[in-house]
């Protein structure tokens, strides 16, 4: 018998004589596109990841990157659509409707750098009158920046002396040396015994965090710590 799936319900542990009804296969699709496309769009910025560079035979060479939300590639040169002679051509990669399933890409120019909604910007090829190339840009203004996301982990330790009896210390870790994050993950914070009781506040800092120690006892106290964080490398 078919089960669901922990998190979104969907039909799993199928078997060839099971009944699935249409709004099963359904559901997967639009949970897939839902979580899976909003969460590409909102943690990967769009645009170059590799290559995709404008070449003097007019074409954009083999390579990858992210557009309007589907990661794309090409394995070989794609012909440039759309170029003009005599003129400034602004080339962008652009996607079509296979662009979401199957990561195929269009890409085309066009005279102004106002480009399509969503299409991103690889650089300019200048043509003469006669089709000759007369200059290449892939580099100013160009949209290149797309990069993997990279998880990343610090930590640290530290002691404060002598914290009175009921008293209180407030203070802040920094770990921007180290590693700062597009998007600040857990901490782990340790203190030695059980006199003290943590409280950790401006989490959502992507290079530090503040530590509230209460000592709970009623005499002074050395408070000895470790801490771990991880998250999104910026």
């Amino acid at each position: 018998m078919a089960t669901q799936t922990e998190h979104y319900g969907l039909a799993a542990g199928v078997v060839s004589d099971d009944f699935v009804q249409p709004d099963h296969q359904n559901r997967v699709a639009e949970t897939l596109d839902r979580v899976v496309g909003n969460v590409v769009k909102q943690l990967i910025s769009a645009g170059v990841y590799s290559s995709w560079l404008i070449q003097e035979d007019k074409t954009v060479s083999a390579g990858e990157g992210l557009v309007q939300g589907c990661w794309c590639g090409t394995s070989s040169d794609q012909a440039i659509t759309g170029l003009q002679d005599d003129a400034v051509n602004y080339v962008f990669a652009v996607a079509n409707d296979q662009s979401p399933d199957k990561g195929t890409v269009d890409f085309s120019a066009q005279l102004t750098a106002e480009g399509p909604s969503g299409a991103v910007y690889l650089g300019i090829i200048e043509l003469d009158s006669g089709s000759e190339v007369v200059a290449i840009d892939n580099t100013v203004g160009a949209d290149r920046g797309c990069f993997p996301l990279l998880s990343e982990t610090v930590n640290g330790s530290g002691e404060i002396e002598a914290v009175p009896g009921g008293g209180q210390v407030s203070f802040e870790i920094d770990h921007g040396e180290t590693a700062s994050f597009l998007v600040p993950g857990a901490i782990e914070f340790e203190a030695a015994g059980d006199d003290f009781e943590i409280e950790l506040s401006k989490t959502y800092q992507k290079a530090q965090f503040e530590v509230v120690a209460t000592n709970s006892s009623s005499y002074p106290r050395d408070l000895v710590y470790t801490w771990q964080r991880w998250g999104i490398a910026e």
